[in-house]
Order: structure tokens, then C-alpha cells, then sequence
């Protein structure tokens, strides 16, 4: 245990500075921007367009989300000695309080242009969970991409997907698998039943395809114990 903190505690610095803040940090104010719309113009709303509206930044936070695992030099540094899960749940981990502050401004802002009313009837705690099933979309996506294809970059393609994947559920499912119910509606409580388990499932998607591929840990495992005979064996063959 104390091996692995150690490994972790060294990661954290040079992780920190290979992340993307700047792409992070453009989604986010996009987000933002969404989300000052009552207050730049001084717009009464009533709870279900409030609703839309956080759900509009939530989706701009995960398209920057989208770009967590990029790595431009992940295929230039041969094998590292840190396993793969370790190192995608630092750079998680590096994100998350920031995403979570971000989420909270967002909330602040739409508080801010909101009416008494349309505010109280705005449910916070089921549109924080849609975020957060957003932004995990984001990550499963990108591992699966790391996992899956040799991009070391998969942030814009998975961006694509991020923003196409709600709206074409939001188009195609079914009035009762409906994910984006207004407030009040007969089904929000089924809704976020949906999206607490749509949360969980991604996280386990992402645990999944965090793991390092069987080939690579067979090879970290015993490539010194084959490499060692072969190499004796050309060595003998040569003398």
C-alpha cells in the first residue's frame, strides 16, 4: 500500500501538467456562458427551461471531460512502470474537484437569474446526477478509446460522440425510457432512476476498460523470464 501511494504522489505533479486544461477549461466557460444567460438578460424563466439550460452546460462540461485521457505521448514512452488504471485515476481524480467546483458555479449562476419560484421547483440533486452520468459517458468513452485503438489522442473524437450520444437518445428512445423529462413531469422520479443506473454502469465501463490489455500483462508478467533463455540461446548459438 505504501508502494502504490508513493507511485501515486509521484504522479500527481507531471500529470497535472500533461492534462488539457485549456480545452478543459474552454468547455467549461462555454457551460458558464449557457448558464448566464437569465442574468445577462434579465429573463424570468420558468423551472422546465432552467432545467434545459443546465443541461446544456452540463453536456458543454463533459465534451471538455472528453479530452481527459489524451496523452500525445503515450506511444513515444515505451512501457511504463505505472499500471494504466493508476494512471487514469489520477488524471480523474486531478479533474474532478475542479469539475465539481465548475458544477457548483453553474448551479450559482442559474440560482443568481432564477426567480424564487422557478428555483425551488428546479430539482438540483436529479440534474447534478444527469451531469455526472455525462461527464462519466465522457470517460468511459475515452478509456474504451484508449483501450480499444491506438489513438493517443482520442479527446476530439470522443467529444463527437459525447455530443451526439444524448441527443440522439433524447430523439429515439421511447416516451417511457425518456432521459430529459421536465420537472414535475409524471416520469422524472422513473427518469433519474434511469440516469442513477446509466452513472453506475459507465463507471463500471470505464473500470473495465481502464484494465491494461491481457497481451501487455502477460508480457510485463513474464517477458523478462522468456526474454532471458532466448537471449542465452542466441548467445550460445553464436559462440
Amino acid at each position: 500500500m505504501s508502494r502504490r501511494l508513493t507511485m501515486v504522489a509521484a504522479l500527481v505533479r507531471p500529470t497535472a501538467r500533461a492534462l488539457p486544461w485549456t480545452v478543459f477549461t474552454a468547455g467549461w466557460a462555454l457551460g458558464l456562458a449557457v448558464a448566464a444567460v437569465p442574468v445577462v438578460f434579465s429573463m424570468d424563466l420558468p423551472a422546465v427551461v432552467l432545467a434545459d439550460l443546465a443541461r446544456v452546460a452540463a453536456l458543454c462540461g463533459a465534451v471538455g471531460t472528453a479530452f481527459v485521457l489524451d496523452d500525445p505521448a503515450r506511444h513515444t514512452t515505451g512501457v511504463p512502470p505505472v499500471p494504466r488504471p493508476l494512471r487514469q485515476a489520477v488524471r480523474a481524480a486531478l479533474v474532478l474537484p475542479a469539475l465539481a467546483v465548475w458544477w457548483a458555479a453553474v448551479l450559482g449562476v442559474l440560482r443568481a437569474g432564477a426567480d424564487a419560484e422557478a428555483w425551488a421547483a428546479s430539482p438540483v440533486g436529479a440534474l447534478t446526477v444527469e451531469a455526472g452520468a455525462l461527464c462519466a459517458l465522457a470517460l468511459a468513452l475515452a478509456a474504451a478509446a484508449v483501450r480499444f485503438t491506438v489513438r493517443s489522442v482520442p479527446g476530439p473524437a470522443v467529444s463527437g460522440a459525447v455530443t451526439a450520444l444524448p441527443v440522439l437518445a433524447g430523439v429515439l428512445l421511447p416516451k417511457r425510457f425518456a432521459l430529459f423529462v421536465p420537472p414535475g413531469a409524471p416520469r422524472w422520479d422513473d427518469a433519474h432512476v434511469l440516469w442513477a443506473g446509466i452513472l453506475a454502469a459507465l463507471l463500471a465501463v470505464w473500470l473495465l476498460c481502464a484494465r491494461e490489455p491481457y497481451r501487455r500483462r502477460l508480457g510485463a508478467l513474464h517477458g523478462p523470464a522468456l526474454r532471458g533463455p532466448a537471449l542465452r540461446g542466441r548467445r550460445g548459438g553464436t559462440g
